[in-house]
Parts: structure tokens; sequence; C-alpha cells
């Protein structure tokens, strides 16, 4: 039996849960962690979710012992995984079904071109293996002893319903990371895993899956409503209503019934998707909606007596002050019940990865300087005005004090560095 450590920097993602099950079941001793400390063992996997950790852990990574393997969604890209970190081996994309023939290739029994969506270096580069989509049937994850501490968006743990997305957002690595052709796990076993996950000590649960409306869904944009009414139900028997929420629903991906189900099975919150106030830049993003849409989705929403929530980008390659300006009027008529607010990030794999590959400092919102000298940019300077707004506009305001002032402008500035250094990174020149 072979000791194993599967790895998590920041937080128990379903990911790494999942791998440390599969391994678990494959009759390894599995230590699922989070953090770096005392990692001391002959095989790691190293589950990294953000561009930001390749080079935020990089020393520590790469002063690591053992057979190193990573995955995650800086997958997606395994030359810039390994441009930053001297690990042995990335598995590309869905890699739970693949975990077998990693520890086959660890104990030498196999070589690299033997491993599905294996990337290793080879003496001529980069060599990289076919990658495939795993089964939606599963097995259960191995679940952390400390879950009940995690706090993730409110949420102790996301569940994947299902897989894939038939969008085109151009900022979105969902559709490249899953494709856009929708899987859906088996009902039964959702359930199953839902079950042990509470008994385990997880209290607040959140639907994961990029669009939560698209579970059972089979058509190109469609959605299955009798199927996610039945997954809400199922859940919120287990968890009850009040400890379930479904995030991120496309305005275009909902229903009277869709919104009933929400309203009567969990806390009452929808998260809509709606980026931007300005048709040309919706289009830009290939986000395929238009502000009325927007407008007619959170009105319908409220007829069931559902808090909404609204997700927006500023900063967007293209974005000028005409379409800034009319994203702050939507946002201002809408009078959500809470904003989020992103400098636009550009994902390794997306369309506006690639963008902004060549695109010139004077061209990108998060170099061009702005006028107000309290800025490094135009971009940070439209996220803290945006955020600061955001307490006014919002349905039932917040008075601004200087704590919270002050709590707005380190958030603007930690998303302008953020994005700047993932940018360099992009561009390699970091």
């Amino acid at each position: 039996m072979t000791h194993v450590v599967v790895l998590t920097p920041e937080h128990y993602n379903y990911g790494s849960m999942l791998i440390a099950g599969a391994l678990r079941d494959l009759g390894h001793s599995v230590e699922l962690r989070k953090g770096f400390d005392g990692v001391d063992t002959e095989i790691v996997f190293i589950s990294l979710q953000s561009t930001i950790h390749l080079v935020k852990y990089r020393d520590i990574i790469n002063n690591m012992g053992g057979f190193r393997v990573v995955g995650g969604p800086v997958s997606i890209d395994p030359g810039m995984v390994f441009r930053y970190l001297d690990v042995d081996l990335v598995i590309r994309g869905e890699g739970e079904d693949k975990v077998g023939d990693v520890m086959e290739l660890a104990a030498g029994r196999c070589e690299p071109d033997d491993v599905p969506g294996a990337a290793f270096r080879t003496s001529d580069g980069i060599s990289m293996n076919e990658s495939s989509p795993c089964p939606m049937k599963r097995v259960l994850p191995l679940i952390p002893c400390d879950i009940s501490r995690e706090d993730i968006r409110g949420a102790s743990v996301y569940i994947e319903t299902h897989r894939g997305c038939p969008g085109n957002c151009t900022f979105c690595q969902v559709p490249e990371f899953f494709g856009r052709k929708v899987r859906s796990r088996p009902l039964e076993d959702i359930i199953r895993e839902v079950r042990q996950l509470k008994a385990s000590g997880a209290r607040r649960f959140a639907i994961s899956g990029g669009t939560g409306t698209l579970y059972g869904s089979s058509k190109f944009r469609g959605i299955d409503e009798d199927s996610f009414r039945d997954l809400l139900r199922g859940i919120s028997e287990v968890t009850g209503a009040r400890n379930l929420t479904v995030p991120d629903i496309r305005v275009d991906m909902i229903s009277e019934d869709v919104l009933e189900a929400i309203s009567k099975y969990t806390n009452g919150w929808v998260f809509y998707g709606v980026e931007s106030g300005s048709q040309r830049m919706l289009r830009k993003m290939k986000k395929g909606i238009t502000p009325d849409q927007v407008v007619e989705a959170v009105e319908l929403a409220r007829r069931y007596n559902l808090r909404v929530a609204g997700s927006f980008i500023v900063g967007y390659p293209g974005e000028g002050e005409e379409e800034y300006q009319e994203t702050l009027e939507i946002a201002d008529e809408l009078m959500l019940d809470d904003y989020f607010v992103s400098i636009a990030e550009p994902l390794p794999g997306t369309e506006l990865g690639e963008e902004v590959k060549n695109l010139s400092d004077d061209e990108n919102p998060v170099f061009m300087r702005s006028s107000n000298r309290r800025f490094e940019s135009v971009a940070e300077e439209r996220a803290f005005n945006f955020l600061l707004e955001s307490y006014v506009f919002r349905s039932v305001p917040v008075p601004v004090t200087s704590r919270l002032l002050k709590s707005i402008r380190d958030e603007a500035r930690k998303q302008q560095e953020h994005i700047r250094t993932v940018t360099r990174m992009l561009q390699g020149k970091l």
C-alpha cells in the first residue's frame, strides 16, 4: 500500500477531495491536506485552482521532494505550469479516472506516454497525451475531518452536479476545461455524496457545475426543469433549504418553474452573471444575453420573493467610459440585494487570455493610466468606484464607513495587482 498526499493550497476544493477518494478506493493510504506544512512523502498530487498559485507557491513546490503531479484548472496550459514549476507530471483536464495510471507511472511500471491526459517534459520540450472526459458515475470523495470550518463564498463545500457548458463566454474556462456538452451525474450519487458530507460536518452547500440550472440538460442552451427541481428537492431534503444555494445562473437559462424550485428548496438567493450593461461589451464577451434579458430575469426572480445578486466585470479590454457608465446605470436600475464586481481576469485557455497576450499596455485597462493619481490604472479606478457605488445601489443601502471605504480600496488594489500579475504570466514576461 502506497502513501499518497493530495494537497490543496487554500481550500479543500471539490476536485482534490475527488482525487483523494479515487486513490483511496484503489487501496492507497491517502492524506488530504490544506497547505504545504510538513509534506514529506514519495507521491504528491497538487490541486491548483488559480493561475496566480503558480508563482505564489512556486518556491515551496519546487523545493518539495517526491513524485509531484499537478492538476486542477491550471492544467489547461501545461506549458505555463512547467514554466514555473519543476514537477514531474501535469494531468490535463479531468483526472479522477487517471490516478491509477499515474500511480503505475510513479512506481516505474509504465511510461508517461501510457497515461491519458499526461503532459511531461522530454528532451524535445513538452509532450502532451490526448485527454478524455471522466465517467459521471464516481466514487465518494475523501472528506477531511475539519470540513465544517471551510467557508468558500459562504459554503462549506461546492457539490459538482454536472460538467460542461454550451456557452461561449470569452472569459470562462468551463467550456474549455469540461467541454460544451452537458454531462450530469446520477441523482442518487449526488444525494449519497451530500449525505456523507453532512455526516462529516459540512453545514452549508452550494451547487457547482458552471451554470446550475443546466443539470439534466441534453439540449444546446436548454434546461430540464423537472431534473433541476428533482435535484434541488433531493439535496434540500438532506441539507435543509436554508443550507443550500445555487450560485452562478445565466439570465437566459431560467423559467418560472426553475425560480419556484429555487424559492422552495434553497435559501432564496439567485446569483446572475450580468457582467455588463453595455450591449457592445456583452457581444464582445460573447455572453449571449442582452441588458433587457437581465432586467426581465431580475423582475421574474422577485415575483418569487428571491433575493438577487449580480456579478459584474469591469476593465475588460475595449471597455470605454461610455460602456462603463452603461454598466453603472443598469446596476443602479436593478437595485440588487448584493453585487460582485471584478476586474476582467484573463484565464489561460480562454479567448480573453489569448487576447491579452498580444495586447499593448496602452490598450489594456489594467495598465492604462488613470487621470486620478490615487489609482494605478483605469481598471482599478472603475472597480473602486463601482464597488463604492454598489453599496448605494442595493435594495437596502449600506452606510459607507471609513472602515468599509478602506476595505473597498484594498479590494480594488488587490484585484489590480492580481490581474497585472496574471497578464504578465500569460505574456511570458514574469
